[in-house]
């Protein structure tokens, strides 16, 4: 389930993540990230995993896709989760992103992530 949280706002989008995120939960976010890029030219993007339990093989493929059409788009993105496999997935993708982009911030540090999304 994806949930978008009040503290949005501008370019910058906050995201709640639990359970198993589903091909169909794409076609919530998507759109909403795609209209902020058309607003604002950049966005970005504070992601928080609570009670993950990962993605259907299907969901994994449209995180492909939009990471590999928008990449440049998304001025940065925060990761802020509960479990070590959150902080090395995140760490993994580092390399594919420009430097300074993608950050991961344990669960008791949301207010730093924010803080740093904002800045």
């Amino acid at each position: 389930m994806i949930e978008v949280l009040p503290e949005s706002s501008g370019k910058v989008v906050g995201l709640k993540i639990s359970g198993k995120l589903m091909h169909d939960d794409y076609h919530t976010f998507v759109p909403l990230l795609e209209q902020h890029i058309k607003d604002y030219g950049t966005v970005r993007v504070l992601v928080i995993f609570h009670d993950f339990v990962g993605l259907e093989a299907r969901a994994l493929w449209d995180e492909m896709k939009f990471d590999t059409n928008h990449c440049r788009d998304v001025e940065r993105c925060a990761i802020v989760g509960e479990t070590a496999w959150e902080a090395w997935s995140t760490k993994l993708a580092k390399p594919l992103f420009p430097k300074g982009m993608i950050n991961y911030f344990d669960s008791d540090r949301l207010a730093d992530a924010w803080q740093w999304i904002q800045q």
